[in-house]
């Protein structure tokens, strides 16, 4: 696990990680055990990373953004990690909150969900792929 050295308002903070969910975070803070509930989880996209996306030939954002709109059903990898399980099928409707696959990544296994209910159109990973940052995965229409 990585250890983070943080600072927050002038004082030093040292968060470790100890385990993720979708649902539950267990962490160190200052050597102090915390266990947190997970409200809900953003997908965040780093400035510039679509346009990079769009020119690569290893995934094509455009052939997505053509069926799906990258706001409006596309599942994209929220970190790099290695594909551990997919729960979920072509043609199958999914509600929003409901697991999709398990990723690990930074050595923690985490949780993807839906972010809204609809039918998975496309999945384009398989368990064992490794994926970057910002890959489109799956699609729900």
């Amino acid at each position: 696990m990585r250890k983070y050295n943080l600072k927050l308002n002038g004082k030093e903070f040292e968060v470790q990680f100890k385990s993720l969910s979708s649902d539950k975070a267990h962490m160190e803070i200052n050597g102090k055990d915390y266990a947190v509930d997970i409200a809900s989880i953003s997908e965040v996209i780093p400035e510039g990373s679509l346009e990079r996306l769009r020119s690569s030939a290893a995934v094509s954002v455009k052939a997505a953004a053509s069926t799906t709109s990258l706001d409006d059903g596309t599942v994209i990898a929220p970190i790099p990690g290695s594909i551990l399980d997919i729960m979920v099928e072509v043609g199958e409707k999914v509600e929003n909150g409901q697991a999709l696959f398990k990723m690990e990544a930074m050595k923690m296994e985490n949780e993807i969900r839906a972010r809204l209910s609809g039918t998975v159109t496309e999945i384009k990973i398989a368990v064992g792929d490794t994926v970057n940052q910002g890959e489109v995965m799956m699609l729900i229409a």
